[in-house]
């Protein structure tokens, strides 16, 4: 059964973001133009930063992507 789409991320949005805010999985393929399983391999290769685990969802840091973004990820 394929998995329900989630609605696209407000990229704008992440801009003005601080660097503690929260983001999930769309917006990481989003912002580097990768699907998901290509966002858990750089993840494991060190190429993109680990994301932080909560009680039920798994989320980066803006401030995190951000550098990964400046380093060229």
């Amino acid at each position: 059964m394929p998995s329900p789409k989630l609605p696209a991320p407000d990229l704008k949005a992440f801009q003005a973001a601080p660097d503690d805010a929260r983001v999930r999985l769309n917006t990481v393929t989003a912002l580097f133009g990768v699907s998901g399983n290509t966002v858990w391999r750089r993840v494991k290769a060190g190429i993109l930063p680990a994301p932080h685990k909560d009680v039920g969802a798994t989320y980066w840091k803006v401030g995190d992507l951000r550098r990964a973004l400046s380093s060229g990820a």
